[in-house]
């Protein structure tokens, strides 16, 4: 069989936000999750796996029907956030007109979610839950008749003679990571994917564990899971070694919290320097797990950049949202980084629970005062399936889970609800909006940035955002 894997567009990006004017001359990341997918199945059949990335190939939606009808794969995989559900349908229906005989399939964190929602979707004739590698494996082998499709972890699908949705047990979480294959880089145009934070392009994201232990209400990766499962050093840096020789040098760990066992920290940096990779990479981190010794480290093996949530100024909107920082030790850490050498992103929310403008304006106030040298502000969205979006439901700020009417039924028009509790939506989208400006338009981030310009192309990239950043 010949098996296309697709990341869609983002054309129609569902958000409340207005990172998008921020982001959107940032830079290209390869998609993660679909690569794991493609290199377990590349590994495992003897299938043609092909992968198609919309966002950095830049293909529009009118131009994806042609791409795959070209192609004309037997099978078409894609990958479904929440966010992008409306892009990913419409690439179901590009790849039915393409070829009506093909079979569509859809996985991600959406579809764990929302898997019967999404199999109501027409188009859609599976729908995998969970970590996607042996389950879309198993049904490639489903597919040619060599096992049930009842016996297919995470799989669920329309029967056949009834119509009836069958909905199998997930697969269990893969236990022994450095067993799984590489993500299949190699399937894309690997030369295209660049950030302009970066110190060396092409850059490439990075896996080094999955799960996160800590019980954020907002946080929205429902298929990695709470149990902190993690690759060897070894295996982290034979990974980066295999991506040096393919002439990547910079790597974002995209770690939903890298610095979650200290001992795994100095093994991989120690590992790096032994075998004197001369790579940059970027982590995130908790502040509260970070100390001097593991930044000195860091900063040796090659961190350039630190991730840190820090999501709010006042401490009992983070004791509300379970953050348990010490605000004291999260000043103490950005300077501790910068005195290291590595560059600092930290992120931001308001329009959380309880909070005031004047919270709010704080928390923008403390992100100066902590002056990183990137900063992420956004408005609380209560995503699916997060413990923030159940307690908006029992609370009766949100009346019905539209967000699983929405699953069913994805389109352009909607618009996520947000948490309007002392403030609504025009307020904080203009508050949000103020937060980047009074930010970024400082003489210092101005010349800051500028002083981190690798190239022309670079420069123009950065002038372009300045220009965005001075129109919203």
């Amino acid at each position: 069989m010949k098996v296309l894997l697709v990341n869609p567009p983002s054309e129609n990006m569902i958000t409340t936000n207005i990172p998008s004017v921020i982001d959107e001359e940032r830079g290209y990341n390869p998609p993660l999750g679909l690569l794991y997918v493609a290199g377990y199945a590349k590994a495992k059949t003897n299938h043609e796996i092909l992968v198609l990335d919309c966002q950095v190939e830049e293909i529009s939606h009118e131009e994806i029907e042609d791409r795959i009808k070209a192609i004309n794969p037997d099978v078409v995989g894609i990958q479904a956030l929440t966010f992008t559900i409306i892009d990913a349908r419409m690439v179901a229906l590009a790849a039915k007109r393409a070829n009506p005989k093909c079979k569509v399939v859809m996985g991600g964190p959406h579809v764990h979610i929302f898997a019967r929602e999404t199999l109501a979707i027409p188009e859609v004739d599976f729908a995998i839950k969970g970590e996607g590698e042996l389950a879309f494996t198993q049904l490639l082998s489903a597919l040619e008749g060599v096992m049930p499709y009842d016996k297919v972890f995470g799989l669920a699908y329309r029967d056949g003679v009834t119509g009836q949705i069958k909905d199998n047990p997930p697969a269990p979480p893969v236990e022994d990571l450095d067993s799984l294959p590489y993500p299949a880089r190699e399937l894309t145009p690997i030369n295209k994917y660049y950030s302009l934070i970066a110190k060396h392009n092409p850059i490439t994201t990075m896996f080094t564990s999955r799960g996160c232990p800590y019980r954020c209400l907002f946080c929205d990766r429902p298929t990695m899971g709470r149990r902190f499962r993690s690759h060897s050093a070894d295996c982290v840096v034979n990974e980066m070694e295999a991506c040096v020789k393919m002439g990547i040098r910079e790597f974002f760990i995209y770690d939903d919290t890298f610095n979650v066992n200290r001992k795994r920290v100095f093994d991989i940096c120690g590992e790096i320097k032994k075998r004197k990779l001369e790579i940059a990479f970027d982590i995130r981190a908790r502040a509260d797990r970070m100390d001097e010794e593991m930044l000195k480290e860091l900063a040796s093996a090659g961190c350039d950049r630190i991730h840190y949530g820090v999501e709010s100024g006042n401490a009992e909107i983070l004791e509300l949202l379970l953050k348990d920082l010490d605000l004291d030790h999260v000043r103490k850490m950005f300077k501790a980084t910068r005195a290291h050498g590595m560059k600092t992103l930290a992120y931001f929310m308001i329009g959380n629970p309880t909070e005031t403008r004047e919270m709010a304006l704080k928390t923008i106030e403390f992100a100066k005062e902590l002056d990183p040298d990137f900063v992420h502000f956004s408005v609380l969205t209560p995503f699916p399936a997060t413990a923030i979006y159940y307690k908006a439901l029992e609370d009766g700020r949100f009346d019905h889970d539209y967000w699983a009417e929405f699953a069913k039924n994805p389109t352009p028009d909607f618009k996520p609800q947000l948490w309007e509790e002392h403030m609504n939506r025009e307020e904080l989208i203009e508050l949000l909006k103020y937060a980047y400006k009074s930010f970024y338009l400082r003489p210092k981030m101005v010349m800051k940035n500028m002083a981190y310009t690798h190239s022309p192309k670079d420069f123009f990239r950065k002038a372009r955002v300045g220009l965005k950043m001075l129109r919203i």
